[in-house]
């Protein structure tokens, strides 16, 4: 799924818990920080947007190298698959709850936000899975949808998310409409 939208669905999941709702969208969010991280590194220290590239491929083709250059490098391989690992998770979730305890707070709201971009992409991803256990296994499990690719129902995919989040803010807009309006009358 999309970075952004992992921090849509987990605002919609816990909007109502304000004490913890914007550390869950952190959480939701860090897996895929990565990504934007090396994005700026190869912007700034790359070499490819010099005009020799541009002029031989053109700024699309220069998009696309930087895309591949961002997904194969070392550092980025890494902390993706430990990003979305249910056993890295499972380590920093056994030490929070160790020192912080079983109840919901911020540190806790964070690793369910982390939670559930990993158990979101464990069934969104499926030529670009990551190995689901990582660094002790690296056997992949492959979703049953993509988000992207319209070989696996991709095109699908996007159009229901989209139907779903524009739902689901047309939803929250009227509840708090009528919640200023309930106000107001009395």
């Amino acid at each position: 799924m999309n970075t952004l939208h992992h921090g849509f669905w987990t605002y919609i999941a816990m909007r109502k818990r304000k004490d913890v709702v914007k550390y869950a969208i952190i959480g939701s969010l860090v897996p895929d920080l990565v990504y934007y991280i090396m994005f700026f590194y190869i912007l700034f220290f790359g070499d490819i947007f010099t005009s020799q590239p541009i002029e031989e491929i053109g700024w699309s083709g220069v998009l696309h190298d930087m895309a591949h250059a961002l997904f194969a490098h070392p550092v980025v391989e890494v902390l993706r698959q430990a990003g979305h690992s249910f056993a890295v998770w499972l380590f920093f979730y056994i030490i929070v709850v160790f020192f912080k305890g079983w109840k919901l707070n911020k540190w806790t709201g964070f690793l369910y936000g982390w939670l559930g971009h990993i158990i979101i992409d464990l069934l969104t991803h499926v030529e670009d899975a990551v190995p689901i256990f990582y660094p002790f296994s690296m056997k992949v499990i492959r979703g049953p949808i993509s988000y992207w690719d319209d070989d696996h129902y991709g095109d699908i995919f996007s159009l229901l998310n989209g139907i779903l989040m524009a739902t689901a803010i047309l939803w929250i807009l009227i509840k708090k409409v009528n919640a200023n309006r309930k106000k107001r009358s009395l």
